[in-house]
């Protein structure tokens, strides 16, 4: 299956204690200026395809906008739809009961590709149509991970994966062994609150095994006192 999925390269960005980018942080300048290294990082591994899941899709870009279930369509089979077969870049979103409000299908001139289960309404597909959304089923009413994956090499030539979502959708991919490699960005801030999400988060009702096993292929110490942790997954 490793042959046929993309290889997938988790990038995040954390306190000194492994917790994730919060609103908790406040609004200082020197914190807002940190976040920034980021998207320079992003950039500087160069990937053409990147994914999240919803809650990250709907903070950071689709700004909460409602799904829209189109009037007067007909049944829909359920067959992947691709609707852009030679773009250069992709935002892709995990989406299992088609929630995000699609108004465009480029995202920061990315096409987007939202990850469906069977369950979506044929209303919601018949607009993402429309606007030439390309959208791929992965189960039923849960998604799997693998078949996403396939699927995103078949049916869009992805080779490269960019992993940046939230913490359970990271978990989600650790915990199903689906993490080539992981870039870990630690901010010079301490968050030291419970609530805040860690790097991974798993539910102990579907973890598998004991702990992944990481080896550090590189440190780099970047502007603003901002470490760049490069690890393989064992």
């Amino acid at each position: 299956m490793k042959n046929e999925r993309p290889y997938v390269i988790c990038l995040m960005m954390t306190s000194v204690d492994g917790k994730i980018l919060s609103e908790k942080w406040g609004n200082n300048p020197k914190v807002k200026h940190l976040a920034q290294k980021f998207e320079q990082i992003h950039t500087e591994i160069g990937n053409k395809a990147w994914i999240v899941g919803r809650t990250t899709m709907e903070k950071d870009f689709t700004q909460y906008a409602k799904p829209i279930l189109k009037k007067g369509h007909q049944e829909i089979e359920r067959e992947d739809f691709v609707a852009v077969p030679d773009a250069e870049s992709f935002a892709i979103a995990i989406d299992g009961s088609g929630k995000l409000g699609w108004q465009n299908a480029e995202m920061q001139g990315d096409h987007v590709i939202t990850v469906l289960t069977e369950a979506v309404p044929d209303a919601y597909l018949a607009h993402l149509q429309d606007i030439g959304v390309s959208y791929i089923f992965a189960g039923q009413e849960q998604v799997d991970l693998k078949t996403a994956l396939y699927k995103l090499r078949a049916l869009f030539g992805i080779r490269k994966l960019m992993l940046e979502g939230g913490a359970r959708l990271n978990g989600s991919f650790l915990n199903e062994g689906l993490i080539d490699e992981l870039h870990q960005l630690i901010l010079p801030i301490a968050d030291g609150t419970i609530e805040t999400s860690t790097l991974f988060e798993i539910e102990p009702s579907v973890k598998k095994g004991e702990a992944t096993l990481l080896k550090l292929e590189r440190v780099k110490q970047i502007e603003d006192e901002v470490l760049w942790l490069t690890y393989k997954i064992k």
